[in-house]
């Protein structure tokens, strides 16, 4: 999403290059450059009790309807941990505890034209019960072998399933 004026004292943003020899937003009048940094988003491969994942159908684009991991976009006061729990409440209605890093993955967000991470962590339930959240219409839990690869969502949400299969499957 393009800018036009400054953050900081709302001046008009011009492009200028900077010493990185890449075009950057600066402002004219106070001269602040606003760097277009990477979305942060979080989230969980959680598990229960006879190891199938638990997924999401989503009810927002992109991509509403497809399925995929409980996750989204870290807020400026949290930690990355205290995201994809949040993440994972407010999606699935299940509490969790974090077992440790899954994987990091790079995406293009198309419809922003912006870069990001994904997070993902592993995770098992400790409280809760499963119930369709703020921006989901589903969830269940599938086995390694149930999963469509051509309903999920987004290439990290496969890649990270296809990583779940092979370690924990």
């Amino acid at each position: 999403m393009p800018f036009n004026f400054c953050p900081r004292c709302g001046g008009e943003l011009v492009l200028r290059e900077k010493d990185d020899g890449r075009l950057r937003p600066v402002c004219a009048r106070c001269g602040y450059t606003l760097y277009a940094n990477p979305a942060l988003a979080v989230g969980v491969i959680v598990t229960d009790e006879q190891n199938r994942v638990c997924l999401i159908e989503r009810g927002e684009e992109p991509r509403k309807g497809f399925w995929g991991l409980p996750a989204g976009f870290m807020e400026g006061d949290e930690s990355a941990e205290e995201g994809a729990v949040r993440e994972c409440l407010e999606e699935t209605g299940l509490e969790v505890a974090l077992d440790g890093l899954h994987a990091v993955y790079s995406y293009q967000h198309a419809t922003r034209n912006t870069s990001g991470l994904l997070i993902l962590y592993r995770a098992h339930i400790i409280g809760g019960e499963p119930r369709a959240g703020t921006d989901t219409t589903d969830v269940k839990f599938f086995a390694a072998d149930e999963i469509d690869v051509g309903l999920l969502a987004f290439h990290t949400h496969r890649e990270a399933l296809e990583k779940w299969r092979a370690e924990f499957a």
